[in-house]
């Protein structure tokens, strides 16, 4: 069969993670928050989760990122995916659909979903500040659905740009949106644009999150870190006492650390020296939705090595690995949603890059922060300690929609 010109889409989800001192904004009330949260449709957060730890285990478990730190961000990859959802019909709806856990959502339900998701994550509240930003940059001369650019404009708050993609200038353009809307933390990702790409659309997500409780400078030491391998590294380690959201068994311990007034949180949960980062994902892969009831609050210590880490991954192996398939074949995708067709349009790339930094003043990286493990822990009596000096897994939290905006694992700070 003689094909048409092939019409490309790349994503390049920006994801940044970071502490440092926060701009002034009008803030939303913790109380005023907590009820607009409670709006937001919870079939749209619990697809974004199980999605993300999806993608998770397929990146732990491909051979060549063992070893290695990883980070995601499922509500970035989520939503970006879902602007193309909005323009996909046939097998690559019905795909992208199973994949993304949205088979009993319609698609106004999706959209207005992350719309309300958006909008509540882009409202600043004390100690903390986060904002989804959504562009689409269009080869001049290509030709848009108007429903299309209407959707994702007013549902995903996306900014529509014709730009030609020809004039040298077009790969600075971009980028002067990224370093804007990762402020400054990644002010370059696109070297050029392939003479094929006709699409190119961004998700940036930046968080900026200060600790409820800030770490000492002065009490950070130099420590070891354990390896995977056996071998050890020195890191700056910081440490406070205090009362926290802590558990324990006999395979792990498990710590929340609340960012501003509590709305946000880091969850660590750290394998017994008799276990390992692989068992305790093996748990997570057999039900991450355990995680979730709040720990007992105890007092103890913590130790938490300061690092920062960058992260970069193409995606789309992994998500056909998952069954996405369809939308990435030039031939069998049907995006014609987006754009008249033919010739047809598929999705060519997904690149993911994060960078992640945990300071005494906040955190850029998070764990999973709910546990239900009532039948197996037991009450703490005696203060606890808990010293993160071997791999860990860790995620990102909104307490009040339970959306896991990050997750990740550190096996070298």
């Amino acid at each position: 069969m003689k094909k048409g010109r092939l019409l490309m889409v790349v994503f390049l989800l920006v994801m940044l993670v970071t502490a440092c001192s926060l701009t002034s904004a009008k803030l939303i009330s913790l109380e005023n928050r907590l009820e607009l949260a409670a709006e937001i449709d919870p079939r749209i957060v619990k697809s974004s989760n199980d999605f993300g730890m999806q993608l998770y285990q397929q990146l732990v478990q491909s051979k060549e990122k063992q070893q290695k730190n990883i980070m995601i961000s499922p509500i970035s990859i989520s939503m970006a995916l879902a602007m193309t959802y909005i323009g996909s019909n046939g097998e690559s709806q019905a795909s992208m659909a199973k994949t993304m856990g949205w088979r009993d959502m319609s698609l106004d339900e999706v959209n207005q979903g992350n719309k309300s998701l958006i909008s509540l994550l882009n409202q600043p509240s004390s100690g903390v500040q986060m904002s989804i930003a959504n562009s689409l940059w269009v080869r001049h001369g290509t030709s848009l659905h108007s429903d299309f650019t209407k959707a994702i404009q007013e549902d995903y708050y996306a900014k529509v740009t014709e730009l030609d993609f020809n004039d040298p200038e077009a790969p600075n353009t971009i980028n002067d949106w990224i370093n804007k809307n990762t402020n400054g933390k990644i002010p370059t990702l696109i070297e050029s644009i392939d003479p094929t790409e006709v699409l190119i659309l961004m998700n940036a997500v930046y968080f900026n999150g200060g600790w409820k409780k800030e770490f000492q400078q002065s009490a950070t030491k130099e420590e070891s870190f354990t390896l995977p391998d056996g071998s050890t590294k020195q890191v700056q380690m910081m440490a406070q006492t205090g009362t926290y959201e802590y558990l324990r068994d006999e395979e792990f311990q498990a710590i929340r650390l609340p960012y501003g007034e509590g709305q946000m949180d880091m969850l660590i949960i750290l394998p017994a020296e008799t276990s390992s980062l692989d068992d305790l994902h093996n748990k997570l892969w057999a039900d991450h939705n355990r995680w979730r009831q709040p720990f007992q609050q105890s007092q103890g210590e913590i130790k938490l090595p300061r690092f920062k880490v960058e992260y970069e991954q193409q995606l789309k192996e992994p998500l056909k690995s998952m069954g996405l398939t369809v939308p990435f074949d030039e031939v069998e995708a049907d995006f014609s949603g987006i754009a008249p067709a033919p010739p047809n349009l598929f999705i060519s790339a997904i690149t993911h890059k994060t960078i992640v930094e945990v300071n005494e003043k906040g955190t850029e990286a998070a764990a999973v922060t709910s546990v239900h493990m009532a039948q197996s822990s037991a009450p703490i009596d005696t203060p606890f300690q808990i010293t993160i000096n071997r791999p860990f897994f860790f995620a990102i939290e909104d307490r009040q929609t339970n959306a896991w905006l990050f997750v990740g694992s550190i096996v070298e700070p």
